[in-house]
């Protein structure tokens, strides 16, 4: 029988939890559990939650697409390989039907830590549990057990997410502090939060790792809602939390920041005093500019974005160098990508109420989330009018430039996660003006041209969708 999961909150233990977690049975140990300077393990997380929203604040479905693949060696849910759904509009899917609608939120690269007590004695085994209201855990490694809905009686399908959606993964007998040898990779966004002086990691089935890796999509609310008045210029920020959460008085917005990344890497920001987010319904907790003036560019202020999110991070509970893996994890999707986001840290109790995590020794749990809300911009407002405007769309250029250039295709292929556009300008490539348009549009493109396909179709754009098979996942009515 496995050892009894124990919520992050627990302080007290039993002699029977104290026996399955390998405590030393000595007179006064049970004692020393209770007391609050005896050594506890540190379990220490880091992740993002990234939705997309328009001007007026509502999320956007069809999230799941430009994405950075993880290696192959990762498990997933499918027990399927994570690969390109397409060429013209390469993109990953975390493991569900790319362009699901119902992907309003993406749970992004958390990862978990074990920094053991001095006084442990090693390798000890832990077991780790965590769940996703509203959501799929998709991708994970080492090897868990998997759930969602329908998995046990072998009827799981990539149906509809809905609210009461419920997945979970269950890591039994991790061996901490067992070395091990990690899988071979080149992948900078795995490799980086490698660069942590915790204790490695061996399974049960012998997978070693210095960390847990998971990730996964949803459909629920992202706790910050965001909205702009007609010209643009002004930005009102407001909250929401689910119905459970509203009644637990003020939950805390540490920090925040509006960045706006250009092409060249050239960045403007600014930073966000704390929020208190209150009861009520989608309070209004502060007005911003919501746009930034041509001298607040420069591409120095990226540094300087990275610096206040490392500062951030650390005083949310994590080490030094947990801080640094998670902004170096982040460099080509998060700040290498152009566009318009509002970064802030998430308040503790959103995490666990929507990603309750469990272990089965106690522990001082650290959590530090990222939010990541996308917003579409007036520039992606005039770049969707060509596209939309567009009479005859095709894709023969891109075929032909394909099957002339392999070596320019395979550099193309590799710079995807950097930016579409830069990599075939590098290329000379004679791009139409509406695919143009299209990656111009940003890390989130497919999602942009699917809402303002249903908000207000055209004939180009309905043949521009057509032409590079940009079709939302076909996943039943509602």
């Amino acid at each position: 029988m496995g050892r009894p999961l124990r919520e992050t909150t627990a302080m007290k233990i039993t002699r029977r939890e104290a026996m399955a977690a390998g405590l030393a049975l000595v007179p006064g140990a049970l004692a020393a559990q209770d007391t609050p300077t005896a050594e506890k393990w540190k379990i220490h997380e880091w992740g993002t939650f990234t939705a997309l929203q328009d001007e007026s604040g509502n999320p956007l479905g069809w999230i799941n697409t430009e994405d950075e693949p993880v290696p192959p060696f990762c498990h997933r849910l499918s027990n399927t390989l994570l690969v390109p759904v397409d060429d013209l509009a390469p993109g990953f899917f975390k493991d569900a039907p790319r362009c699901h609608p119902d992907v309003i939120l993406r749970l992004e690269t958390p990862v978990i830590y074990f920094h053991p007590p001095k006084t442990a004695k090693l390798p000890a085994k832990v077991d780790i549990r965590v769940e996703f209201r509203g959501g799929w855990l998709t991708e994970y490694y080492p090897d868990a057990k998997v759930d969602a809905p329908g998995l046990k009686n072998m009827r799981f399908q990539y149906g509809r997410l809905t609210t009461p959606t419920q997945g979970s993964l269950d890591w039994t007998g991790l061996q901490i502090g067992k070395p091990g040898k990690f899988p071979e990779t080149t992948d900078a966004v795995w490799l980086s939060p490698r660069n942590v002086k915790s204790a490695p990691i061996t399974a049960a089935n012998g997978e070693s790792e210095q960390f847990i890796f998971y990730r996964g999509v949803a459909y629920c609310q992202a706790p910050l809602i965001t909205r702009r008045a007609g010209d643009g210029k002004t930005m009102t920020i407001h909250g929401w939390l689910p119905a459970d959460l509203r009644s637990k008085g003020p939950i805390h917005v540490a920090r925040l920041w509006l960045a706006d990344i250009r092409e060249d890497g050239s960045t403007a920001f600014r930073s966000i005093p704390g929020l208190k987010l209150n009861a009520g319904f989608e309070p209004l907790l502060a007005t911003v500019p919501a746009t930034f003036e041509e001298k607040d560019y420069s591409t120095m202020r990226l540094e300087a974005l990275r610096e206040e999110m490392r500062d951030a991070l650390m005083k949310d509970g994590l080490f030094k160098d947990e801080a640094e893996a998670l902004l170096n994890t982040w460099d080509a999707s998060y700040f290498r990508a152009h566009g318009m986001r509002l970064f802030f840290v998430v308040p503790r109790a959103y995490t666990d109420y929507f990603l309750p995590l469990k272990a089965s020794v106690p522990a001082e749990i650290t959590r530090a989330m990222i939010g990541r809300l996308e917003l579409i911009t007036p520039k992606q407002r005039a770049c969707l009018k060509r596209i939309s405007s567009t009479t005859n769309p095709s894709s023969e250029w891109y075929q032909a430039w394909a099957q002339k250039n392999p070596e320019a295709w395979k550099r193309f292929q590799q710079k995807r996660q950097e930016g579409n556009l830069g990599a075939l300008r590098e290329q000379g490539i004679a791009i139409p003006d509406d695919y143009l348009a299209y990656l111009e549009l940003g890390r989130f493109r497919n999602a942009i041209v699917l809402d303002e396909l249903k908000r207000a179709p055209t004939e180009g754009l309905k043949k521009f969708v057509d032409v590079y098979d940009l079709h939302e996942a076909r996943v039943g009515d509602r």
